[in-house]
Formats: structure tokens, sequence, C-alpha cells
């Protein structure tokens, strides 16, 4: 339990004792004091069959609901699967439709079906509605609880329909719409309130309006909402009619599993290694990614085997051999890391590639200069031989230039052919600059010595 706070371990403890003991009415007391999201580590804590019954002895079906929706999958499963309808189906009422949605796709087909038919008709329609659209769209991550009142309505009337809100998740602005449902403008809750009571919406909304379509990424979506400080973006179908609201809740969520997709993907792996704990499994989703490093190995040690004749001459280059690697796959993964990021917020655009890979190019000149000299100084203390020396001082310089170059040239090309950049961080970037090194090591070496 080290990873729970100090707070949350008494409110576990104290739970674990009411519970015991059979103190309900103390019990509920206390699980209503508690926030959802410290409710749902609580109860992934405890047994599966105790953290059911303290489910179900929350009262407030919206703090149930809060909850349910940050539980770990498989207790989230167990409970949708045990808790009787007449108690599950008021609290799934509380989710918005977006969180329902995701809620209801990640079942079976058997129990997804079992919890459509519980709901009422506007749930199913709002739930259908948005199992059309990737989970990885705007549509898909969007709620279709959005307050929008047309162009023609006075500002008093407007505040009047705000204040009769009940079942909107979030407002943050006002969209404007035409008869149609098409956005006209957006008007923030502050002009609202500010503007005379006889004014018609359309005199003081904002007709630019930041807005996204159903079909766009996520990342597209997370991208808008970082760069123009908004609290939530409007989405519009193909004819501009207003479909739902991304809001800021969903955007961290957004930005989290993509960050952590990202993050995998550079290592080799993917999301779904996560959720198993088979080692035969975890071994599978990772043997593909590395044959790509296996086969970059198989090349290197060709070249290595090519250049035997001068290994066995001077053995020293040999010791060099790691470093002269190492550093070279370093500066790779840091700018293949910042290449892969910058792509992914839209800080690096490929109409300017020029000016990136240029950077790039004097950075690792840079470094490699710095860190060429200190090898080749190294070299000569502890070998004494000027042409070691001056062998690993430019390999380094050189595989240094290149590795930057290589790292933020492949991320682009990935980015260019429709394919997701974090994967050019991990196998392919790792083995080119391995083959790069190993053939860029005995090259300079072999001109130094004069033996080509």
């Amino acid at each position: 339990m080290s990873h729970i706070s100090k707070r949350n371990r008494l409110v576990l403890d104290a739970i674990i004792r009411l519970h015991h003991r059979g103190a309900s009415a103390p019990l509920k007391r206390i699980l209503a004091k508690t926030h959802a999201s410290d409710l749902a580590q609580i109860l992934s804590l405890l047994p599966p069959n105790e953290a059911l019954e303290v489910f179900h002895a929350i009262e407030d079906t919206h703090q149930a609901a809060d909850c349910l929706s940050e539980l770990d999958p498989e207790l989230r499963e167990r409970i949708l699967r045990e808790t009787p309808a007449e108690a599950l189906f008021p609290v799934l009422h509380e989710l918005p439709p977006d969180d329902l949605t995701d809620l209801i796709a990640e079942q079976d087909p058997e129990l997804a079906e079992r919890l459509m038919e519980g709901l009422d008709e506007t749930s199913q329609e709002e739930v259908e509605e948005l199992l059309q659209y990737a989970a990885d769209t705007a549509g898909g991550i969007m709620t279709t609880d959005v307050f929008a009142l047309p162009e023609d309505m006075s500002v008093e009337d407007a505040v009047e329909a705000l204040r009769g809100l009940s079942d909107v998740e979030m407002v943050f602005y006002l969209y404007v719409v035409d008869t149609g449902k098409r956005l006209l403008g957006v008007i923030s809750l502050r002009q609202l309130l500010l503007a005379r009571p006889e004014q018609r919406l359309a005199e003081i909304m904002n007709p630019r309006v930041i807005r996204v379509r159903t079909d766009d990424d996520q990342e597209e979506v997370a991208r808008l909402v970082e760069q123009y400080r908004i609290l939530a973006i409007p989405v519009v179908d193909e004819a501009g009619q207003l479909c739902g609201v991304v809001t800021m809740d969903d955007i961290v969520d957004v930005i989290q599993d993509e960050t952590t997709e990202d993050m995998l993907k550079m290592a080799g792996t993917d999301e779904a290694e996560m959720s198993t704990q088979s080692p035969l499994k975890i071994m599978q989703i990772r043997l593909p990614w590395l044959f790509a490093a296996f086969l970059g190995g198989l090349a290197a040690t060709a070249v290595i085997d090519h250049f035997e004749g001068l290994l066995a001459r001077l053995l020293a280059l040999s010791a060099f051999l790691p470093i002269v690697m190492g550093m070279a796959g370093n500066v790779g993964t840091q700018s293949a890391t910042v290449a892969v990021r910058s792509l992914a917020t839209g800080h690096l655009d490929l109409s300017q590639a020029r000016g990136y890979i240029l950077k790039e190019l004097w950075v690792g000149l840079m470094l490699g200069v710095i860190y060429g000299i200190a090898l080749a100084l190294a070299s000569l203390w502890l070998f004494g031989d000027p042409d070691l020396g001056t062998i690993v001082g430019l390999t380094i310089l050189t595989n240094m230039t290149g590795a930057a170059v290589i790292a933020i040239i492949l991320p682009m090309v990935f980015h260019r052919i429709g394919a997701d950049p974090a994967i050019a961080t991990g196998p392919f970037v790792t083995t080119a600059i391995d083959i790069l090194g190993v053939s860029n090591y005995f090259l300079i070496a072999s001109v130094i010595l004069k033996v080509l």
C-alpha cells in the first residue's frame, strides 16, 4: 500500500473495520464524505467480494457513478455483472454519455447488450450515436451534453435557460446555432452575464469558433485545446452541425493515454502488456519489435566480422566499441524523443523540416566535438597511441552527428507515410544507429591505419 496516501490509508482501515463489524450506517457516512476518486483507489485495495459490497453501500448515485468510471477495469466489470439491475441502472444514468459509451464499449458483447437493454431510450440513442465513431477521434471522446441556443434568442432568455440546466455535464461556453443546428458562434459565460438583457445572441457571439470535426484524431483535439488555452472545444459534422463537445477532463485523459502509448511504442511494446499478467502474452507482444533490433545486431556483427583482421591488429579498438556505440545511441534517443513529441504537439512542422534537421545536425556536431576530444584524450592517456586517439575521437564526432540527424529524420518519414512516429524511436532508430556506428568506426580505423 505504499502508493496510497496517508489519509486514504486511514479511510481504508476505517472502511475495513466498519464493514467487518456490519456497521452499515457509519460505513455509509464515511463513504459519503470520501471523494469518488479516492474511493476508487480504496476499493481496488480490497478483496473483490468486499469491494463489491462496499460499492453497494454508496448511497449517492452520482458519487457511485464517478467512482465506477475510475475503477480498475476488472473490478468494474465484476460490479456491472453482479449488481442488481434496480441498483445498477440509476448509477449508469448518472454517467455522461461519453463515459457511459466508453464503459459499454469495453465490455464483452453479452454484457454490453445487457447494459444497453437496461438503459432508457434517450441513453440508448446517445450511446449508439457515439459508438459509430472511432474511439480515438473527436466523435469518440465527445459528450453530446452540449449547451447550445438559437442565434435569435435574447440574452435574458439565454440566462434563464442556463439556470434551468441540470443534466449537462459541464458548461464552459454557450454555443450559438442556427435553425439547422449549424454552429455559428460562441459566447463565454462572462460575456453573457455582462451583455444587455435585450441583446440577441447573434450580436454578442464570437463567430470565429475553434472547432473540430467528428473524425479528427484525438491528438489534434488535445493540441488545439492546448494551443488556444480553451476549456472545451465543439465538435461538428461534415455539414457544420454541432454534434457535441470535448471538455477538459476528456483532454486530460487523451494526453495521458497518448503519452502512455508513445512511451510504450518507443520502448517497443504496447498497452496490451499493461493489462496482462501472462509472461507468454508479454513475450508475444515484445517479440516482433525486438526482431528489428535482432536483425540490426546481426548486421552489426557482420560488419565486425568483416574487420576481424583490423581488430586482431589493434585490440584496443574493441575496448572503445561500447562507448562508441552507446554515446551515439543516447544522442539518437534524445533527438528522436524530442522529434516524436514535437510532431505529436504540432511544434514540428514538416514544411520546415530542413531547419529542424540542420538544428539537430549542429547539436550533434557540437556534442560530438566535445566528447570526441574527451575520448581522444582518454585513449591517449590509457594507451599512449595517437592513432587510436584520432580514430575514437573522429568516430564519436561523426557517430553522434549522424545519430542526431537519423533520429530526427526517421520520425518525420514515419509521420509522412501516415505511421505513428513513436514507432521510429524504438528498434528502428536503435538499429540504424548501431549499424552506422560500427561501420563508421571501422572505416575510420581502416583509413587511418592504412589497411584498405
